[in-house]
């Protein structure tokens, strides 16, 4: 038996799936309470229970998918870091930009936060110019006192960020071995390692970010493969980057900051597998755990971004573009002054957890309100292994919502499901019609534990016609990382006009960020013959501010120059509803993508049978507004015949997760054991 496992660290559960290779089918599915505070043993309980059932040889692979760095700079837990920067520079991390985004109108904004404080920035006498020309030499003396200086400070890490460093990392590589040199052991972190791209800003702050998550992530992931290797040697463990592809620890122990959204991202590249084995193009993703739901577009290929704010942190790295909100089964319901409801970002998380739980919590959460509507089994949750009380949910959703608003504690449920759902739609709408794309034109894919629970109540309102239900949508982000490649990115900054520019010089450019990309994958012991390339460019019109991502093909002659002119329009157009076909074009950043692609497991295959549906586990009374309940038959899933047809209202349970069907609604289990579910008569 070869194994492939794929491990995803949430807020609430940690979820494994394991994939036999020689099988070529899902063989374990398993479900953890998550232990922020202790995540290794998490890990250790998983990989213990593994080598005992199937021997330390079985595993192969290990892909894994956490919020490490993402907690560690949410939660402010990084190191004391100190910053070396271009002499006149000092303050350019602390004025930030002017620009507040959302918050343009609000005289009392915050700033973005600092990681550090302005006594351990120090400068640098040296400066070299935007193409890279040394105008004034390193002093290698000014980088020898600021080290001893950060020393005696007790900093544990230090960030480098020199002006222009983009383009020639000549003096950020000086400034490294002078401070190995004194201080080995110290943690370091590069703006030409981290984020070699213009707008010195971002990049001296992506910088400091990853310098102050530097040690503890590197060590979580160091620990995580050391206990890999201890309870399977023949495994290679690989981390989710926020890309959605993977790389090793020793190729992220630099770069933390790019697995900034590791976990969300898997999920992603999930759908888009499963949307290729069904022939269907365009999709959006819907991950609804028990603390955050992410959501993305998938118009075709994922869509992609270069900054993403955490926690008041401007951060510059590749990502897959999640929108993501604090809504999940653990999302608490409170009463805002006036009467307000409102349903998180806050979460019960896993301990306590939502009142059913019985573990202590006393908070109503969106849990609560599902069991005291019936959506949920008011018994047992993961098939009966996690037994719960609908008594407490009862009693939470009462005391904190229903005594305080006046009114029944089955009205008070369903306002917590509507708020929460009306928080989710509100954010689909964003990354849907506020960009240009029709929601009736894509088919939803809601997993985690409650994304397919709420989804019948969200896609309607959203005039969405389909929604496809994966196997197992629990642990499909664990899935998920089953089927991701192993990626690596160069990037480059160089302004340059297309009108003026030469395919030969630009092809280029892009060979060598190739061949440094590919001498990467080689390192990961990735076969030469499934080494891949993908070329992009930021482009602009002269005179923006920001650019537009396109993917570039082959660069020999003035006609491939035209077509990436094109291609530039139209997404242009498609971002911001209008483009200048007169206007001269810019590259400013070229970009490759090398992918070591890693062979997917095939989804298994049933013969459709003639549709008999089994009888009813249960009829259970739920509810489908706030006054009248309907007898509702329950099914469970694993008992459905591929072919099978549902009519709604039911409720379709399994292991991870559950199914609500609404009236007018009617689902079908397709030849993969998907549930496709069709809305047309609910709308």
């Amino acid at each position: 038996m070869r194994l492939r496992i794929g491990i995803d660290v949430g807020g609430t559960f940690t979820d494994l799936t394991a994939f036999d290779e020689d099988q070529g089918e899902v063989v374990v599915i398993r479900k953890y309470l998550s232990n922020p505070a202790q995540l290794m043993a998490v890990m250790e309980k998983i990989t213990q229970e593994l080598a005992q059932e199937f021997g330390e040889n079985s595993v192969s692979l290990i892909l894994h998918g956490s919020t490490a760095a993402l907690n560690t700079l949410l939660e402010e837990k990084g190191v004391k870091v100190g910053l070396l920067t271009t002499r006149g520079f000092r303050d350019v991390y602390e004025i930030g930009r002017q620009w507040r985004g959302e918050e343009v109108f609000n005289f009392f904004a915050p700033a973005p936060k600092m990681l550090l404080t302005r006594d351990r920035i120090c400068e640098i006498r040296e400066r070299l110019d935007y193409q890279g020309e040394v105008l004034e030499p390193l002093v290698p003396e000014d980088v020898v006192q600021a080290v001893r200086k950060l020393l005696a400070d007790s900093v544990q890490s230090i960030a480098v960020s020199f002006l222009f460093s983009y383009a020639n990392p000549a003096h950020e590589n000086a400034a490294a071995r002078i401070i190995r040199e004194i201080a080995p052991d110290l943690y370091l972190s590069f703006s030409s390692e981290v984020n070699p791209e213009w707008r010195e800003y971002e990049r001296t702050a992506s910088t400091v970010a990853n310098a102050y998550i530097g040690p503890p992530v590197s060590r979580y992931l160091h620990d995580l493969e050391n206990l890999s290797a201890g309870s399977f040697p023949q495994a290679r463990v690989l981390m989710m980057k926020s890309n959605g592809g993977a790389a090793s620890a020793a190729m992220l122990s630099q770069t933390p900051i790019q697995t900034i959204m590791s976990g969300p991202v898997a999920g992603v590249i999930g759908s888009r597998y499963l949307g290729d084995v069904k022939g269907i193009e365009k999709l959006i993703s819907l991950d609804t755990g028990g603390t955050s739901c992410d959501m993305a577009v998938i118009p075709g290929r994922p869509l992609f971004k270069s900054e993403v704010s955490v926690g008041r942190h401007p951060l510059r790295t590749h990502t897959v573009d999640i929108e993501t909100i604090g809504a999940g089964g653990g999302s608490i319901a409170s009463i805002q002054l006036g009467g307000v409801l409102k349903v998180g970002p806050q979460s019960a998380g896993a301990d306590p957890g939502p009142a059913c739980y019985d573990l202590g919590g006393t908070d109503a959460t969106l849990t609560d309100a599902l069991v005291v509507l019936g959506h949920l089994n008011p018994y047992a949750l993961l098939e009966g292994a996690m037994p719960i009380s609908s008594e407490k949910a009862l009693e939470a959703v009462t005391r904190r919502v229903a005594d305080p608003l006046g009114m029944s504690p089955v009205e008070a449920a369903w306002g917590i499901l509507t708020v929460l759902s009306t928080n989710v739609m509100a954010a689909m709408r964003t990354i849907t019609i506020e960009r240009g794309y029709d929601p009736r034109e894509f088919t939803l894919i809601p997993f985690g534990g409650m994304g397919p629970t709420i989804a019948g109540k969200i896609a309607p309102e959203l005039g969405l016609g389909r929604i496809l239900i994966p196997r197992d949508p629990g642990t499909f982000s664990a899935y998920g990382m089953l089927v991701t490649d192993v990626q690596q990115e160069r990037s480059f900054t160089r302004i340059t006009l297309l009108g003026q520019a030469s395919p030969a010089d630009l092809e280029a450019i892009y060979r060598r960020m190739e061949e440094a990309a590919m001498a990467d994958l080689l390192r990961e012991k990735i076969p030469r013959e499934r080494l891949q390339a993908l070329r992009y460019a930021d482009m602009r019109y002269c005179g923006q501010s920001y650019e537009v991502s396109v993917p570039v093909s082959s660069l020999r002659g003035p006609e491939d120059l035209a077509e990436l002119a094109r291609r530039f329009h139209e997404a242009h157009h498609r971002r911001y509803g209008h483009m200048a076909g007169g206007e001269p074009i810019e590259i400013v950043n070229f970009k490759v993508t090398g992918i070591g692609v890693i062979p997917k497991p095939a989804m298994k295959t049933f013969a459709l049978s003639s549709g008999r549906l089994p009888s009813p586990e249960e009829v259970r009374q739920v509810y489908f507004d706030s006054r009248n309940s309907l007898p509702v038959p329950v099914f469970r899933r694993s008992l459905l015949e591929p072919g099978a047809r549902i009519e709604g209202p039911a409720v379709i349970e399994e292991k991870t997760s559950t199914t609500v069907l609404y009236p007018g609604q009617s689902a079908r289990l397709d030849e993969y054991l998907n549930i496709e579910v069709d809305l047309e008569k609910s709308q």
